[in-house]
């Protein structure tokens, strides 16, 4: 089946993606370095420490130096 992954796309070329749970707790940090064409990332679905997220309802931050920041909100179910 492959590695567990969700994807990023339409991302500026140069940003950074903040990973939080509900209750605030940071749980990884995704550095986005890309050429214009290739406006998309993943995430493996581990936190900072190597292990596996537990499912539920995330927050992503994406903070773009000099466009902006967006709030997504996403679940990850079984």
């Amino acid at each position: 089946r492959g590695e567990r992954r969700i994807y990023f796309e339409n991302l500026p070329p140069q940003c950074t993606i903040r990973i939080y749970t509900l209750s605030g707790e940071l749980v990884t940090t995704i550095e986005h370095n890309s050429a214009m064409d290739n406006g998309r990332e993943f995430w493996n679905l581990l936190n900072r420490d190597g292990f596996s997220i537990s499912y539920g309802v995330y927050l992503a931050h994406i903070d773009a130096p000099g466009i902006g920041e967006k709030l997504l909100k996403f679940a990850i179910i079984k």
